[in-house]
Protein backbone atom coordinates (compact mmCIF):
# COMPACT_ATOMS: atom_id res chain seq x y z
CA UNK A 1 0.00 0.00 0.00
CA UNK A 2 0.76 3.81 -0.59
CA UNK A 3 0.94 5.98 1.68
CA UNK A 4 0.38 9.78 0.97
CA UNK A 5 1.63 13.02 3.55
CA UNK A 6 1.47 16.22 2.54
CA UNK A 7 4.79 18.14 4.37
CA UNK A 8 4.81 21.70 2.55
CA UNK A 9 2.26 23.66 0.85
CA UNK A 10 2.24 26.99 -0.66
CA UNK A 11 0.01 28.45 -2.86
CA UNK A 12 1.62 27.24 -6.19
CA UNK A 13 3.47 24.32 -4.88
CA UNK A 14 2.99 21.32 -2.57
CA UNK A 15 5.38 18.50 -1.39
CA UNK A 16 3.99 15.11 -0.59
CA UNK A 17 5.72 12.40 1.05
CA UNK A 18 5.16 9.37 -0.54
CA UNK A 19 5.33 6.28 2.07
CA UNK A 20 5.03 2.72 0.43
CA UNK A 21 3.75 0.44 3.58
CA UNK A 22 5.22 -2.76 2.31
CA UNK A 23 8.84 -1.77 1.80
CA UNK A 24 9.11 1.26 4.07
CA UNK A 25 10.95 3.45 0.92
CA UNK A 26 9.91 7.21 1.32
CA UNK A 27 10.68 9.72 -1.33
CA UNK A 28 9.24 13.47 -1.63
CA UNK A 29 7.34 14.32 -4.30
CA UNK A 30 6.99 18.49 -5.32
CA UNK A 31 3.86 18.97 -7.60
CA UNK A 32 3.63 22.77 -9.16
CA UNK A 33 0.11 23.65 -9.60
CA UNK A 34 1.12 25.89 -12.49
CA UNK A 35 1.72 22.46 -14.37
CA UNK A 36 -1.95 21.23 -14.09
CA UNK A 37 -1.47 18.69 -16.85
CA UNK A 38 1.62 16.99 -14.44
CA UNK A 39 -0.24 16.75 -11.41
CA UNK A 40 -3.54 15.80 -12.89
CA UNK A 41 -1.59 12.87 -15.14
CA UNK A 42 0.43 11.99 -11.40
CA UNK A 43 -2.93 11.91 -9.57
CA UNK A 44 -4.47 9.56 -12.00
CA UNK A 45 -1.66 7.33 -11.70
CA UNK A 46 -0.99 7.41 -8.45
CA UNK A 47 -4.62 6.10 -7.59
CA UNK A 48 -4.49 3.31 -9.95
CA UNK A 49 -1.37 2.51 -8.75
CA UNK A 50 -2.67 2.70 -4.95
CA UNK A 51 -5.43 0.38 -6.42
CA UNK A 52 -3.38 -2.07 -7.81
CA UNK A 53 -0.96 -2.45 -4.70
CA UNK A 54 -3.84 -3.48 -2.94
CA UNK A 55 -4.84 -6.32 -5.17
CA UNK A 56 -1.39 -7.55 -5.60
CA UNK A 57 -1.13 -10.59 -3.05
CA UNK A 58 3.01 -10.90 -1.84
CA UNK A 59 2.29 -14.80 -1.46
CA UNK A 60 4.14 -16.93 -3.40
CA UNK A 61 2.21 -18.93 -5.88
CA UNK A 62 1.61 -22.55 -5.06
CA UNK A 63 2.40 -25.41 -7.02
CA UNK A 64 0.07 -28.22 -7.61
CA UNK A 65 1.11 -31.23 -6.43
CA UNK A 66 0.62 -33.08 -10.02
CA UNK A 67 1.01 -32.41 -13.39
CA UNK A 68 -2.23 -32.26 -14.61
CA UNK A 69 -3.82 -28.93 -14.70
CA UNK A 70 -6.01 -26.93 -17.19
CA UNK A 71 -4.59 -25.78 -19.87
CA UNK A 72 -3.77 -22.00 -20.35
CA UNK A 73 -6.01 -20.73 -23.14
CA UNK A 74 -3.69 -18.71 -25.77
CA UNK A 75 -4.34 -17.17 -29.27
CA UNK A 76 -4.36 -19.70 -32.30
CA UNK A 77 -0.78 -19.18 -33.66
CA UNK A 78 -0.56 -19.19 -37.46
CA UNK A 79 2.57 -18.81 -38.80
CA UNK A 80 3.90 -16.29 -41.79
CA UNK A 81 5.72 -17.80 -43.94
CA UNK A 82 5.85 -14.58 -46.86
CA UNK A 83 9.16 -14.91 -48.06
CA UNK A 84 9.28 -11.17 -48.78
CA UNK A 85 9.18 -9.84 -45.46
CA UNK A 86 8.18 -5.61 -45.34
CA UNK A 87 11.39 -5.50 -43.19
CA UNK A 88 14.73 -6.94 -44.87
CA UNK A 89 17.44 -8.20 -42.87
CA UNK A 90 20.39 -6.16 -42.88
CA UNK A 91 23.25 -8.60 -43.54
CA UNK A 92 25.79 -6.26 -43.46
CA UNK A 93 25.01 -5.22 -40.05
CA UNK A 94 24.93 -9.19 -38.98
CA UNK A 95 28.24 -9.82 -41.08
CA UNK A 96 30.16 -6.72 -38.75
CA UNK A 97 28.73 -8.50 -36.13
CA UNK A 98 29.65 -12.19 -37.27
CA UNK A 99 33.10 -10.78 -37.39
CA UNK A 100 33.79 -9.70 -34.55
CA UNK A 101 32.25 -12.26 -32.15
CA UNK A 102 34.80 -14.79 -34.33
CA UNK A 103 37.80 -12.80 -33.02
CA UNK A 104 36.22 -12.86 -29.64
CA UNK A 105 36.01 -16.60 -29.78
CA UNK A 106 39.15 -16.03 -31.17
CA UNK A 107 40.91 -14.88 -27.82
CA UNK A 108 39.17 -17.13 -25.74
CA UNK A 109 40.27 -20.19 -27.07
CA UNK A 110 43.88 -18.02 -26.85
CA UNK A 111 43.68 -16.90 -23.69
CA UNK A 112 42.37 -19.98 -22.15
CA UNK A 113 42.51 -22.96 -23.95
CA UNK A 114 38.80 -23.49 -24.68
CA UNK A 115 38.44 -24.27 -20.97
CA UNK A 116 36.33 -22.39 -18.42
CA UNK A 117 37.02 -21.21 -15.50
CA UNK A 118 37.22 -24.24 -13.65
CA UNK A 119 40.04 -25.36 -16.01
CA UNK A 120 37.32 -28.05 -18.02
CA UNK A 121 37.28 -27.77 -21.43
CA UNK A 122 33.31 -28.71 -22.22
CA UNK A 123 31.87 -30.82 -24.94
CA UNK A 124 29.18 -29.02 -25.72
CA UNK A 125 31.31 -25.32 -25.97
CA UNK A 126 33.91 -27.50 -28.35
CA UNK A 127 31.06 -29.27 -30.06
CA UNK A 128 28.91 -25.78 -31.11
CA UNK A 129 32.17 -24.40 -32.27
CA UNK A 130 32.63 -27.34 -34.59
CA UNK A 131 29.24 -27.00 -36.04
CA UNK A 132 29.99 -23.35 -36.72
CA UNK A 133 33.12 -24.16 -38.48
CA UNK A 134 31.60 -26.32 -40.54
CA UNK A 135 28.30 -24.27 -41.17
CA UNK A 136 31.29 -21.36 -42.39
CA UNK A 137 33.18 -24.17 -44.24
CA UNK A 138 36.29 -23.24 -42.03
CA UNK A 139 38.34 -25.96 -42.18
CA UNK A 140 41.31 -23.79 -40.13
CA UNK A 141 38.55 -23.45 -37.25
CA UNK A 142 37.39 -27.55 -37.84
CA UNK A 143 40.27 -29.59 -37.70
CA UNK A 144 42.11 -28.74 -34.56
CA UNK A 145 39.29 -28.78 -32.38
CA UNK A 146 38.20 -32.29 -34.63
CA UNK A 147 41.47 -34.31 -33.63
CA UNK A 148 40.89 -32.59 -30.47
CA UNK A 149 37.53 -33.98 -30.02
CA UNK A 150 38.99 -37.60 -31.06
CA UNK A 151 41.75 -37.64 -28.99
CA UNK A 152 40.42 -36.55 -25.48
CA UNK A 153 36.30 -36.98 -25.77
CA UNK A 154 35.23 -40.13 -27.54
CA UNK A 155 36.23 -42.95 -25.50
CA UNK A 156 37.50 -45.63 -27.74
CA UNK A 157 39.64 -48.30 -25.07
CA UNK A 158 39.99 -51.95 -26.10
CA UNK A 159 39.78 -53.13 -22.36
CA UNK A 160 36.43 -51.73 -22.23
CA UNK A 161 34.42 -52.37 -25.22
CA UNK A 162 31.23 -51.92 -23.59
CA UNK A 163 31.73 -47.79 -23.26
CA UNK A 164 32.95 -47.67 -27.11
CA UNK A 165 31.77 -44.59 -28.59
CA UNK A 166 30.88 -42.99 -24.92
CA UNK A 167 31.27 -39.36 -24.68
CA UNK A 168 32.57 -37.36 -21.95
CA UNK A 169 30.88 -34.38 -21.08
CA UNK A 170 33.94 -32.47 -20.26
CA UNK A 171 38.09 -32.82 -20.10
CA UNK A 172 40.85 -31.80 -18.30
CA UNK A 173 44.78 -32.76 -19.17
CA UNK A 174 45.48 -35.05 -15.49
CA UNK A 175 41.88 -35.37 -14.51
CA UNK A 176 40.54 -38.72 -14.64
CA UNK A 177 37.34 -38.70 -16.82
CA UNK A 178 34.19 -38.95 -14.50
CA UNK A 179 31.19 -39.41 -16.57
CA UNK A 180 29.93 -39.59 -19.99
CA UNK A 181 27.48 -37.35 -21.40
CA UNK A 182 23.80 -37.76 -23.88
CA UNK A 183 23.44 -34.24 -24.58
CA UNK A 184 27.49 -34.27 -25.14
CA UNK A 185 27.55 -37.16 -27.42
CA UNK A 186 24.33 -35.84 -29.77
CA UNK A 187 26.03 -32.50 -29.67
CA UNK A 188 29.39 -33.90 -31.11
CA UNK A 189 27.86 -36.54 -32.92
CA UNK A 190 25.60 -33.45 -34.94
CA UNK A 191 28.80 -31.80 -35.85
CA UNK A 192 30.95 -34.49 -36.76
CA UNK A 193 27.79 -35.30 -39.32
CA UNK A 194 27.93 -31.91 -40.45
CA UNK A 195 31.63 -31.89 -41.44
CA UNK A 196 31.21 -34.65 -42.93
CA UNK A 197 28.66 -33.59 -45.46
CA UNK A 198 30.56 -30.34 -45.93
CA UNK A 199 34.16 -31.77 -46.07
CA UNK A 200 33.28 -34.80 -47.77
CA UNK A 201 35.58 -36.81 -44.95
CA UNK A 202 33.83 -40.12 -44.69
CA UNK A 203 36.00 -40.77 -41.69
CA UNK A 204 34.14 -38.01 -39.75
CA UNK A 205 30.38 -39.81 -41.15
CA UNK A 206 31.67 -42.68 -39.25
CA UNK A 207 33.05 -41.61 -35.47
CA UNK A 208 29.36 -39.86 -35.92
CA UNK A 209 27.95 -43.16 -35.94
CA UNK A 210 30.12 -44.43 -33.63
CA UNK A 211 29.28 -41.43 -31.09
CA UNK A 212 25.29 -42.26 -31.90
CA UNK A 213 25.43 -46.02 -31.26
CA UNK A 214 27.12 -45.15 -27.55
CA UNK A 215 24.21 -42.91 -27.20
CA UNK A 216 21.64 -45.77 -28.31
CA UNK A 217 23.63 -47.68 -25.26
CA UNK A 218 22.02 -45.04 -22.48
CA UNK A 219 18.75 -46.04 -23.47
CA UNK A 220 16.42 -47.92 -20.82
CA UNK A 221 13.17 -48.57 -19.78
CA UNK A 222 12.04 -48.32 -16.27
CA UNK A 223 8.44 -48.23 -15.25
CA UNK A 224 7.39 -48.66 -18.15
CA UNK A 225 8.81 -45.91 -19.62
CA UNK A 226 11.17 -45.48 -22.44
CA UNK A 227 14.75 -43.06 -21.44
CA UNK A 228 17.84 -42.00 -22.36
CA UNK A 229 19.81 -42.36 -19.26
CA UNK A 230 21.71 -39.04 -18.59
CA UNK A 231 25.45 -40.59 -18.10
CA UNK A 232 27.22 -43.08 -17.13
CA UNK A 233 29.64 -43.20 -14.80
CA UNK A 234 32.83 -44.51 -15.44
CA UNK A 235 33.98 -44.07 -11.97
CA UNK A 236 31.45 -46.34 -10.24
CA UNK A 237 30.14 -48.10 -13.87
CA UNK A 238 26.82 -47.21 -13.26
CA UNK A 239 23.72 -45.05 -14.87
CA UNK A 240 22.24 -42.20 -13.95
CA UNK A 241 18.64 -42.96 -13.11
CA UNK A 242 17.26 -39.61 -14.86
CA UNK A 243 17.18 -38.30 -18.40
CA UNK A 244 17.49 -34.57 -19.61
CA UNK A 245 14.86 -33.52 -21.95
CA UNK A 246 17.98 -31.22 -24.03
CA UNK A 247 19.31 -35.13 -24.41
CA UNK A 248 17.17 -35.45 -27.23
CA UNK A 249 17.71 -34.91 -30.69
CA UNK A 250 15.47 -36.86 -32.98
CA UNK A 251 15.66 -34.26 -36.32
CA UNK A 252 19.79 -35.81 -36.11
CA UNK A 253 18.67 -39.36 -35.33
CA UNK A 254 15.95 -39.46 -37.75
CA UNK A 255 18.52 -38.18 -40.59
CA UNK A 256 21.16 -40.29 -39.61
CA UNK A 257 18.46 -43.54 -39.82
CA UNK A 258 17.78 -42.24 -43.07
CA UNK A 259 21.01 -41.72 -44.43
CA UNK A 260 23.28 -44.79 -42.89
CA UNK A 261 19.82 -47.26 -43.28
CA UNK A 262 20.24 -48.20 -39.40
CA UNK A 263 17.80 -50.65 -38.14
CA UNK A 264 18.39 -49.08 -34.38
CA UNK A 265 18.21 -45.64 -35.32
CA UNK A 266 14.72 -45.32 -36.51
CA UNK A 267 12.53 -46.12 -33.80
CA UNK A 268 15.08 -44.08 -31.38
CA UNK A 269 14.00 -41.02 -33.19
CA UNK A 270 10.41 -42.14 -32.97
CA UNK A 271 10.40 -42.56 -29.41
CA UNK A 272 12.39 -39.17 -28.90
CA UNK A 273 9.54 -37.52 -31.19
CA UNK A 274 7.19 -39.13 -28.63
CA UNK A 275 8.72 -37.93 -25.69
CA UNK A 276 8.97 -34.62 -26.32
CA UNK A 277 5.59 -34.25 -26.91
CA UNK A 278 4.44 -35.66 -23.65
CA UNK A 279 6.84 -32.91 -21.94
CA UNK A 280 4.85 -30.03 -23.43
CA UNK A 281 3.86 -27.92 -20.55
CA UNK A 282 -0.10 -26.37 -20.44
CA UNK A 283 1.61 -23.08 -21.29
CA UNK A 284 3.17 -24.36 -24.27
CA UNK A 285 6.81 -24.65 -22.80
CA UNK A 286 8.38 -28.31 -22.13
CA UNK A 287 9.42 -29.75 -18.95
CA UNK A 288 13.11 -30.59 -18.56
CA UNK A 289 13.39 -33.88 -16.62
CA UNK A 290 11.83 -37.59 -16.97
CA UNK A 291 12.78 -39.73 -13.78
CA UNK A 292 10.57 -42.98 -13.98
CA UNK A 293 11.77 -43.50 -10.11
CA UNK A 294 8.87 -41.28 -8.44
CA UNK A 295 6.36 -43.63 -9.49
CA UNK A 296 7.61 -46.08 -6.92
CA UNK A 297 5.94 -43.65 -4.71
CA UNK A 298 2.94 -42.49 -6.74
CA UNK A 299 2.20 -45.39 -9.03
CA UNK A 300 -1.10 -43.85 -10.33
CA UNK A 301 0.02 -40.82 -11.34
CA UNK A 302 1.76 -41.53 -14.57
CA UNK A 303 2.34 -38.18 -15.91
CA UNK A 304 4.53 -37.02 -12.54
CA UNK A 305 7.50 -38.91 -14.81
CA UNK A 306 8.23 -35.96 -16.51
CA UNK A 307 8.44 -32.46 -14.90
CA UNK A 308 10.50 -29.67 -13.65
CA UNK A 309 11.86 -28.62 -10.38
CA UNK A 310 8.75 -26.31 -8.72
CA UNK A 311 7.58 -25.95 -12.20
CA UNK A 312 10.20 -23.84 -13.16
CA UNK A 313 11.59 -24.03 -16.61
CA UNK A 314 14.09 -22.67 -18.55
CA UNK A 315 13.25 -20.93 -21.86
CA UNK A 316 16.07 -21.26 -23.41
CA UNK A 317 16.74 -24.94 -22.48
CA UNK A 318 12.66 -25.39 -24.26
CA UNK A 319 14.12 -23.43 -27.30
CA UNK A 320 16.83 -25.98 -28.03
CA UNK A 321 14.84 -28.72 -27.63
CA UNK A 322 12.34 -27.45 -29.92
CA UNK A 323 15.07 -26.67 -32.47
CA UNK A 324 15.85 -29.94 -32.86
CA UNK A 325 12.19 -31.57 -33.72
CA UNK A 326 11.58 -28.95 -36.20
CA UNK A 327 11.04 -32.08 -39.27
CA UNK A 328 9.36 -34.36 -37.24
CA UNK A 329 7.57 -32.15 -34.75
CA UNK A 330 7.21 -28.81 -35.72
CA UNK A 331 4.50 -28.18 -33.76
CA UNK A 332 6.34 -28.21 -31.04
CA UNK A 333 8.38 -24.77 -31.75
CA UNK A 334 5.42 -23.14 -33.19
CA UNK A 335 3.50 -23.41 -29.51
CA UNK A 336 7.21 -21.79 -28.14
CA UNK A 337 7.49 -19.18 -30.41
CA UNK A 338 3.84 -18.22 -29.51
CA UNK A 339 4.66 -18.22 -25.94
CA UNK A 340 7.97 -15.65 -26.51
CA UNK A 341 6.02 -13.66 -29.29
CA UNK A 342 3.17 -12.97 -26.76
CA UNK A 343 5.43 -11.82 -23.92
CA UNK A 344 7.66 -9.80 -26.00
CA UNK A 345 9.59 -6.98 -25.80
CA UNK A 346 11.06 -8.54 -22.44
CA UNK A 347 11.34 -12.31 -22.06
CA UNK A 348 12.53 -13.70 -18.87
CA UNK A 349 14.69 -16.54 -17.83
CA UNK A 350 12.05 -19.03 -16.31
CA UNK A 351 8.53 -19.35 -16.15
CA UNK A 352 6.25 -21.47 -14.74
CA UNK A 353 5.17 -24.37 -16.77
CA UNK A 354 1.40 -24.58 -16.02
CA UNK A 355 0.82 -21.06 -15.78
CA UNK A 356 3.39 -19.45 -18.17
CA UNK A 357 4.10 -16.77 -15.72
CA UNK A 358 7.90 -15.58 -15.03
CA UNK A 359 9.39 -17.74 -11.86
CA UNK A 360 11.73 -15.23 -10.98
CA UNK A 361 13.01 -11.82 -11.78
CA UNK A 362 15.56 -12.42 -14.12
CA UNK A 363 15.73 -11.26 -17.76
CA UNK A 364 16.42 -13.30 -20.37
CA UNK A 365 20.22 -12.83 -22.25
CA UNK A 366 21.90 -13.57 -25.20
CA UNK A 367 21.00 -18.12 -25.24
CA UNK A 368 17.78 -17.62 -25.29
CA UNK A 369 17.30 -14.79 -27.68
CA UNK A 370 20.28 -17.46 -29.99
CA UNK A 371 17.94 -20.44 -29.70
CA UNK A 372 14.52 -18.04 -30.51
CA UNK A 373 16.42 -16.89 -33.60
CA UNK A 374 17.30 -20.01 -35.41
CA UNK A 375 13.98 -21.86 -33.84
CA UNK A 376 12.54 -18.52 -36.23
CA UNK A 377 14.66 -19.54 -39.46
CA UNK A 378 13.96 -23.33 -38.92
CA UNK A 379 10.46 -23.16 -39.13
CA UNK A 380 10.53 -20.27 -42.07
CA UNK A 381 8.76 -18.00 -39.63
CA UNK A 382 10.08 -14.68 -40.60
CA UNK A 383 7.88 -12.66 -38.54
CA UNK A 384 8.88 -14.52 -35.57
CA UNK A 385 12.27 -13.82 -36.81
CA UNK A 386 11.96 -10.52 -37.40
CA UNK A 387 10.69 -9.99 -33.62
CA UNK A 388 13.44 -11.59 -32.28
CA UNK A 389 16.58 -10.77 -34.41
CA UNK A 390 16.34 -6.58 -32.58
CA UNK A 391 16.69 -8.03 -29.17
CA UNK A 392 19.05 -10.22 -29.97
CA UNK A 393 21.73 -7.76 -31.84
CA UNK A 394 21.00 -5.69 -28.64
CA UNK A 395 22.45 -8.35 -26.28
CA UNK A 396 25.29 -9.76 -28.44
CA UNK A 397 26.23 -5.89 -29.31
CA UNK A 398 26.45 -6.09 -25.26
CA UNK A 399 29.03 -9.49 -25.81
CA UNK A 400 31.13 -7.57 -28.39
CA UNK A 401 31.71 -4.56 -25.84
CA UNK A 402 32.11 -6.39 -22.40
CA UNK A 403 34.37 -9.20 -23.49
CA UNK A 404 35.82 -10.24 -20.21
CA UNK A 405 32.50 -11.20 -19.01
CA UNK A 406 30.72 -13.43 -21.44
CA UNK A 407 31.24 -17.37 -21.59
CA UNK A 408 32.33 -19.12 -24.78
CA UNK A 409 29.33 -20.76 -24.60
CA UNK A 410 27.23 -17.76 -24.63
CA UNK A 411 30.00 -16.40 -27.57
CA UNK A 412 28.95 -19.34 -29.88
CA UNK A 413 25.56 -19.62 -29.02
CA UNK A 414 25.31 -16.14 -31.11
CA UNK A 415 27.90 -16.85 -33.52
CA UNK A 416 25.54 -20.00 -34.75
CA UNK A 417 22.36 -17.48 -34.70
CA UNK A 418 24.05 -15.50 -36.98
CA UNK A 419 25.37 -17.74 -39.22
CA UNK A 420 21.62 -19.53 -39.51
CA UNK A 421 20.06 -16.14 -40.84
CA UNK A 422 23.11 -15.29 -42.75
CA UNK A 423 23.25 -18.50 -44.36
CA UNK A 424 18.80 -18.20 -45.42
CA UNK A 425 19.29 -14.81 -46.32
CA UNK A 426 22.92 -14.71 -48.21
CA UNK A 427 24.17 -18.21 -48.92
CA UNK A 428 23.57 -19.59 -52.78
CA UNK A 429 22.06 -23.58 -52.69
CA UNK A 430 24.73 -25.86 -51.72
CA UNK A 431 26.35 -27.39 -55.14
CA UNK A 432 29.01 -30.13 -54.87
CA UNK A 433 31.09 -27.74 -56.76
CA UNK A 434 30.70 -24.75 -53.97
CA UNK A 435 31.85 -27.22 -51.49
CA UNK A 436 34.79 -28.57 -53.40
CA UNK A 437 36.28 -25.11 -53.40
CA UNK A 438 34.70 -23.84 -50.19
CA UNK A 439 36.98 -26.60 -48.65
CA UNK A 440 40.08 -26.19 -51.12
CA UNK A 441 39.96 -22.53 -49.73
CA UNK A 442 40.02 -23.29 -46.50
CA UNK A 443 42.60 -26.28 -46.56
CA UNK A 444 45.17 -23.55 -47.98
CA UNK A 445 44.85 -20.85 -45.28
CA UNK A 446 44.96 -23.42 -42.83
CA UNK A 447 48.28 -24.92 -44.05
CA UNK A 448 49.79 -21.21 -44.67
CA UNK A 449 49.38 -20.60 -40.79
CA UNK A 450 49.06 -22.91 -37.86
CA UNK A 451 48.63 -19.94 -35.19
CA UNK A 452 45.58 -20.42 -34.43
CA UNK A 453 45.39 -24.49 -33.73
CA UNK A 454 48.99 -23.58 -31.52
CA UNK A 455 46.83 -21.22 -29.74
CA UNK A 456 44.03 -23.24 -28.63
CA UNK A 457 42.82 -26.80 -28.34
CA UNK A 458 45.41 -29.29 -29.09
Amino acid sequence: MLKLKKIIASPQKNSYLVINQNSGVRRIKDFDFRSTFEFRLWAVSLTLLTLLSACVSTKQPQVPATIQAPSVKTKPYQPDLVANSSKPVDTALLQNLDSRLYQQLQNLIANNQGARKDGYVYTVDLSQILVYAALKKDLRLYIPLRDFAIRNLIVDRPSDPYTKGFVLWRYQPGSPPDASGTTEALRLAESLWLGSQVFGDSRDRDRATLVLQGYVRHQQIDHNVWLIRNYFNLQTRAFANNSFLVGYDPDLIQDMAEATGDPTLQPLAQKSYAMLRQAITPSGLLYDIIQPEVLTLMPDLKNLAIFSPNDVVKLANTCTVAERATAGAPEIGQKVIRFAMERLPKLSTYYYGRTGEPAFQQNAEVPTYACLVRLAVKLNDRKALNAFLDPFITHAEAVVKNTEEFSLYTVIEALLALQSVLEQSTAPPATPQNKVKSVTFNLARWQESQAFSRSGFN
